[in-house]
C-alpha cells in the first residue's frame, strides 16, 4: 500500500471512531437527563411579582396550626369590623388559625345568642361561629395626634404571639375578598409588608403585616414604642423594617379605594399599562378603605359628601355615554361593606 493511501484510510477510520464515541456519549447524557426531575422554575420568578405568589404551592403536609390571621379590637366599632374579616376568612375556607385580641376588661358571653351586651355576644360569635381564639390584652394607646389611630399600637402585639411561626395582621377597615393563605409560605423574614404605593416617599404599608413572632423582635418593637416620639404603628414598622422587610406586592394584596378616584394610576400599576378598574378589583384580595375626607364606611356619610368625592365619570367620544365604571365600583364597595356589616353584626352603620 502506498503511504498516501495508508494515511488516508487511517484518518477515515479515526473520524468514524470519533463520531461513534461522540454519539455514544450523547446517548448516555440524554438517558441521564430523562431520569433527573425537572427543576421548578418558580424560584427563578422574582418574589415581588403577583405571578410568583399565586404560583406558591403547598401540600397537605403543612401544619396550618403554625399560622394565624390576627385581628385586634379596641372598641365596639372595630369589633364588628374584625368580625367581618373573620366572616370573610370563614367563607373563603382559610386553613390557618384565627386570633382576636380584645380588651381584657370585656366579658365574653357563654353563647352568642344569649341575652348579653353586644360586645360580649360578638366576642362569643367570633369564638363559636368563626373559630377564633380569643386573646385578652391591654390596649396599647398613643396619646398624640388623631384619635382614629391612638389605639393602633395594639396591632404590634402580633410580634408577641410566639405560639405561632407566622401571623398576619390585617386592618379591619377593609374588605377581604379571598383568603391569603399563600403568603404564609413566603421565604422566611421577620416582617413582610406591601409598599404604600400611594405615597411619594418610599414607605411600607402596615395595613397588612406578615410577622414571624419572636421575643427578639417584640423587644425591638416595644423598645421603640416606649421612646419619646415614636410615631404611629406604621412609623414604628418603617423605622425598624423598611430597608430589610420582604416586600409583598401591593397589587392583589393592598388596593386602596381611593385608587378608583385617582386621575392617574402609574403608582399602582407600576407601568404604562392601561387602567382597568374592574380588572384591578377582580385581582384584588384585600381592599382597604381610604378616601379622606369621606368617613370610614361604618359611618354613614352625607349623600352630598359621597357625591362630591366619588370618582368622576370620564368623557368619551361625542354621542357616547360617559364612562362611570370606576364610580360604580367605588359606590358598590361602600354598599358591600354596609351590607356585610348588617349581615354579620346586625347593623349597617355606627349609631
Amino acid at each position: 500500500m502506498l503511504p498516501s493511501a495508508y494515511f488516508s484510510e487511517w484518518f477515515a477510520l479515526r473520524r468514524v471512531r470519533t463520531t461513534l464515541v461522540i454519539s455514544a456519549l450523547l446517548l448516555v447524557v440524554l438517558s441521564l437527563l430523562h431520569f433527573i426531575p425537572q427543576a421548578s422554575t418558580e424560584l427563578a420568578t422574582p418574589q415581588h411579582t403577583d405571578d410568583s405568589l399565586s404560583a406558591i404551592k403547598y401540600d397537605d403536609g403543612v401544619r396550618w396550626s403554625d399560622f394565624a390571621y390576627v385581628q385586634y379590637v379596641t372598641n365596639a366599632n372595630y369589633l364588628c369590623n374584625s368580625l367581618m374579616i373573620l366572616d370573610a376568612l370563614n367563607r373563603s375556607e382559610t386553613k390557618a388559625d384565627r386570633i382576636m385580641m380584645y380588651p381584657e376588661g370585656w366579658n365574653v358571653a357563654e353563647d352568642h345568642t344569649a341575652d348579653a351586651p353586644t360586645e360580649s355576644k360578638l366576642l362569643a360569635k367570633a369564638r363559636d361561629v368563626y373559630q377564633a381564639k380569643l386573646v385578652p390584652i391591654q390596649v396599647v394607646s398613643f396619646e398624640k395626634g388623631d384619635a382614629t389611630w391612638k389605639d393602633s399600637y395594639t396591632k404590634l402585639l402580633a410580634f408577641n404571639q410566639t405560639q405561632y411561626k407566622r401571623v398576619m395582621s390585617l386592618d379591619s377597615d377593609a374588605i377581604l375578598r379571598e383568603n391569603m393563605d399563600e403568603l404564609f409560605m413566603l421565604p422566611s423574614s421577620p416582617v413582610a409588608m406591601p409598599r404604600a404605593y400611594w405615597l411619594d416617599q418610599p414607605f411600607m404599608s402596615s395595613q397588612l403585616v406578615l410577622v414571624e413572632p419572636s421575643l427578639t423582635e417584640w423587644h425591638r418593637v416595644e423598645q421603640l414604642m416606649n421612646t419619646e416620639n415614636p410615631g404611629f404603628d406604621m412609623d414604628i414598622l418603617n423605622t425598624l423594617y423598611k430597608d430589610s422587610c420582604l416586600v409583598i406586592p401591593h397589587r392583589r394584596y393592598d388596593l386602596i379605594t381611593s385608587e378608583f378616584r385617582s386621575e392617574t394610576h402609574e403608582k399602582y400599576l407600576g407601568s404604562d399599562e392601561a387602567w382597568d378598574g374592574a380588572k384591578a378589583l377582580e385581582e384584588a384580595k384585600f381592599v382597604h378603605f381610604s378616601d379622606w375626607p369621606v368617613p370610614k364606611p361604618w359611618h354613614q356619610a352625607p349623600e352630598s359628601t359621597m357625591k362630591e368625592h366619588q370618582p368622576k365619570c370620564k368623557e368619551r367620544r361625542e354621542g357616547e355615554e360617559p364612562d362611570c365604571r370606576d364610580r360604580d365600583i367605588w359606590l358598590t364597595l361602600y354598599e358591600e361593606f354596609s351590607n356585610s356589616r348588617q349581615r354579620v353584626c346586625g347593623r349597617s352603620y355606627n349609631k
